[in-house]
């Protein structure tokens, strides 16, 4: 631990800014970062931004892929790249990243996925004594380990080893409390977007000049962005668009996303890309757009977002297009149910209900004043509750607790 640190929260522009002797040292473990882009790396990338913008040191620990330097710093973050050797890559990043953050000797060590990366932070956890926090990535997660060998021996040290279990969703919050953690341990701190970054477009005008200036047409304009993995179900809605498109033609279904690489380490990470059959991809109406490094112009240009995911922790993307003022449609999962209301802000489906996708799809294609209605509601539901911000301050509000208790601890022992 660094030593001699006092710190309080105040408010600052509504993130916590600590009082400080001396700023926070923190070390975030994660599977990937820049140049790998998804929800994930967003996520951290954002608060890793805000709390250097409150003075905090913040490295980010990951996987080293081929190509990419051992150490270079982004934006006031420092990176710090593991190495992974054959034919232990996995063992390999936890030992490599644990060492690190021996080295480094944090205040606080907040990992990102229950998988090697948690693993990693209790061992370095075990060397320095800083707190530990563990956000698991979505639902499933922690059944996934339950379910290998030795799963729930690894489960019960992480039960022990982590302090704080910073949860996207109640979904996530039903799992571990059912795998024995304890209930002091969780923390229901959901993602957050940018509502400065990610905002509607102040006029028709606007929207109709960023479609032509995308190429895009007029027309009901749908949009799935995302990675092109199995969990996101896209076959599925390209199966339901093909009965809304024979009904509908003048609709148009944008995909933006790319399987970014093939090696083994990313699959691992992200899951494997999806087969998706060339007939449903060439069907009149889809636009394949690739990576889109404009999300936020492509928000405002579109009209409605749809999550047809299987799985997911708290969507990053259906964050943003809340914050563009769009009408959303989503599987019932994860942490899209705790704040989406069937009719109210978005449409809900069961997942993998085919027939009920291609309802929802149909009936915002023809119905603007619903979809106007509903990307209202759901701007306005994440602007009250899902801001950076706020998860920032949670986040650095649950670092200073765990601070101030392990110091107190260390002067009991003294």
């Amino acid at each position: 631990m660094t030593q001699g640190s006092t710190f309080s929260l105040s408010r600052t522009r509504g993130l916590a800014q600590p009082a400080a002797t001396r700023p926070l040292r923190i070390c975030m473990i994660i599977s990937s970062y820049h140049p790998i882009v998804g929800g994930a790396e967003k996520q951290v990338a954002q608060l890793a931004g805000l709390m250097i913008g409150q003075g905090h040191e913040v490295y980010i620990l990951t996987r080293r892929y081929p190509g990419l330097p051992a150490e270079e710093t982004l934006d006031g973050v420092k990176i710090r790249r593991i190495t992974m050797r054959k034919p232990a890559q996995g063992m390999g990043f936890i030992v490599g990243a644990a060492r690190m953050v021996r080295a480094l000797n944090p205040d606080v060590i907040h990992c990102h996925s229950l998988f090697s990366p948690a693993l990693a932070g209790a061992l370095g956890k075990r060397w320095t004594g800083a707190p530990l926090l563990a956000k698991p990535m979505c639902g499933g997660e922690a059944s996934k380990i339950a379910n290998k060998p030795l799963g729930r021996q690894r489960l019960a040290y992480l039960a022990r080893s982590v302090d704080r279990f910073p949860m996207v969703s109640r979904e996530i919050e039903s799992e571990l409390a059912g795998l024995g953690v304890p209930a002091a341990k969780l923390r229901f701190i959901p993602n957050g977007v940018d509502g400065a970054r990610f905002c509607p477009p102040r006029s028709q005008v606007e929207k109709d000049k960023l479609r032509l200036s995308l190429g895009l047409p007029s027309g009901p304009l749908f949009l799935f962005a995302g990675r092109l993995a199995v969990q996101k179900r896209l076959p599925l809605l390209l199966e339901a668009w093909s009965d809304v498109r024979a009904r509908i033609p003048q609709a148009t279904l944008a995909i933006a996303g790319a399987n970014r690489a093939s090696d083994a380490g990313y699959q691992a990470t992200f899951g494997k890309s999806d087969e998706i059959p060339e007939a449903l991809l060439q069907q009149p109406g889809v636009r394949m757009l690739g990576h889109v490094a404009d999300m936020p112009n492509l928000l405002r240009a579109v009209d409605v977002f749809v999550l047809p995911s299987a799985r997911e922790g708290l969507s990053n993307a259906l964050l943003e297009a809340c914050a563009s003022g769009l009408a959303c449609i989503t599987a019932r999962t994860g942490g899209a149910v705790d704040f989406m209301v069937d009719g109210e802000n978005g449409l809900l489906f069961d997942v993998d209900d085919r027939r009920a996708l291609a309802i929802a799809l149909e009936t915002l294609a023809g119905d603007a004043e619903m979809r106007a209605r509903l990307g209202a509601a759901a701007l306005r539901t994440v602007a009250e509750s899902y801001e950076i911000r706020q998860t920032a301050t949670s986040l650095l509000g649950q670092y200073l607790e765990l601070g101030a208790g392990a110091r107190a601890a260390a002067a009991g022992r003294m």
